[in-house]
């Protein structure tokens, strides 16, 4: 019997926040506002927002807050608990713009693994876990070209990068992968174990290998070890165009969409 109700899901997804050591936050009643380091694609976001509060007055407070940062961008995230109500419709009468919709899919690990269909010969493919500086390495690699977010890495950077890996994988609390076709990384993502939730992010293929099964396998193995290692739930914040499909085929159930709108400040 599944183990998850809607309402769990729901309220697993909506406590998924990442918030690494480098990032600076500002945490209200009303709102979560975080700072991430400039290089990401995406370096400042409205996370959650719900208020009794006018949207255009919280809107003025949160972009006095980005503009204090000497940032000119903000993301802000729209979700089925957004209030008030019009906070969608107020972004985009001050010339917020949809930059990503994303659906919450999940599936219940207490009933099984997710069919994936994957081929007997998928390509040559082989997953491996990030746990050295080649591996970690590939995985930035294909990070780089999917996500765009190019960063000189020091040595101490990857030092730092490689004691959290490792330290993940010793309490199997996180993880991350690397898929390779042919001997070549062709997609990477992670995996992040709380309270039962696996919490798959960062998946990404290389134009070049998409269509190849590479992505299947990433979730395949991902889930698997997430099951192996406690999750009972699998919990995916998959795009629209892209990794949403696979998921619902493979059996993962829909649970709402979230949608980010680019606000200049």
């Amino acid at each position: 019997m599944p183990s998850w109700t809607a309402d769990a899901v729901t309220a697993a997804a909506a406590d998924w926040v990442w918030l690494p050591p480098a990032a600076e936050q500002v945490r209200t009643d009303d709102y979560q506002l975080i700072a991430y380091p400039l290089h990401l694609q995406h370096p400042t976001q409205v996370m959650r927002s719900a208020s009794a509060r006018p949207a255009g007055d919280l809107i003025d407070e949160v972009t006095a807050r980005v503009r204090a940062w000497h940032r000119d961008r903000v993301w802000w995230w729209i979700r089925a608990d957004t209030r008030p109500a019009d906070t969608e419709a107020v972004l985009q009468a001050r010339g917020g713009t949809l930059d990503e919709t994303v659906r919450v899919l999940a599936y219940d690990l207490s009933t099984g693994l997710p069919d994936l269909g994957l081929p007997g010969d998928p390509a040559g493919l082989r997953a491996e876990l990030v746990r050295d500086e080649a591996t970690l390495a590939d995985s930035v690699r294909v990070n780089d070209e999917v996500w765009d977010e190019r960063k000189e890495r020091t040595g101490t950077d990857v030092a730092g990068e490689l004691a959290e890996i490792r330290a993940g994988l010793a309490s199997w609390s996180g993880y991350r992968v690397v898929v390779y076709a042919h001997g070549e990384p062709a997609a990477t993502g992670g995996c992040t174990i709380v309270d039962g939730v696996a919490r798959l992010w960062g998946a990404g293929a290389r134009p070049a290998f998409r269509g190849l099964g590479a992505y299947r396998v990433l979730l395949a193995t991902r889930v698997g070890l997430a099951r192996e290692h406690g999750a009972t739930l699998a919990l995916v914040k998959g795009r629209v165009a892209t990794s949403a499909p696979i998921l619902r085929r493979a059996g993962f159930t829909d649970y709402g969409e979230e949608r980010s709108y680019r606000l200049p400040v």
